[in-house]
């Protein structure tokens, strides 16, 4: 459905510094999912940006977008990047995103999405693609869940592999996550990578009579 549109933009990429294209896995259920309006003004929240790929694409399409883009542009501890140099991925995101308007976070994702929650900021699309350690992803989402606007989305992307050095898998902090909040939300795809929807009736921590989870 998307083919024509993807082979377009990996042609836009050709003066880019991008080490990889892990994005483009994605890029069909983006499409699926995003707004259909390219002039919609609406908020996108970026867990997790590495040299800035998928952020270039959402930058690219949306001219209006209220971007919010973050990263610790350093090594997680007990992490499979170890051999990264992210000074030198850091610099690559800031090249291939010369140009575009967006707030650039740098730091902790929980910590930068406290501070996103106490400026009261509120998020239509939250794409989650930082540490895959479960523990990090289940404080990670539960940060994202407090700032998504009611019907907005939170796309978890990569979360089935298994790692044998990680002490809670990716898919055990995702299955915590659901538990706790299953009340609260639609799945609305779930394969190797996870949408869900924050229902409507969510209202500062309780949900309507009857409300139950859903998948489609």
């Amino acid at each position: 459905m998307y083919n024509d549109k993807k082979l377009k933009f990996e042609n836009t990429l050709l003066n880019k510094k991008f080490s990889n294209r892990w994005f483009l896995n994605n890029f069909e259920l983006f499409n699926f999912f995003l707004p259909k309006n390219k002039n919609k003004n609406f908020n996108y929240l970026e867990v997790g940006c590495f040299e800035g790929l998928s952020s270039f694409y959402i930058l690219s399409e949306y001219k209006n977008v209220n971007a919010f883009l973050l990263d610790i542009w350093s090594t997680p501890k007990n992490s499979e990047l170890s051999q990264i140099n992210f000074e030198l991925i850091e610099s690559n995101f800031d090249k291939n995103l010369f140009g575009f308007n967006f707030v650039k976070m740098k730091g902790d994702s929980v910590n930068s999405m406290k501070k996103l929650f106490n400026q009261k900021k509120s998020f239509d699309f939250i794409y989650i693609d930082g540490s895959h350690n479960g523990e990090d992803i289940l404080s990670d989402a539960i940060e994202a869940f407090k700032i998504l606007k009611d019907d907005g989305l939170i796309f978890f992307d990569d979360f089935l592999q298994h790692d044998e050095n990680r002490n809670i898998q990716s898919y055990q902090g995702i299955e915590k996550f659901l538990d706790l909040y299953s009340s609260f939300l639609i799945i609305e795809y779930f394969q190797n990578s996870l949408v869900v929807r924050k229902r409507n009736n969510w209202r500062g921590g309780r949900v309507v009579e009857g409300a139950r989870l859903e998948s489609v």
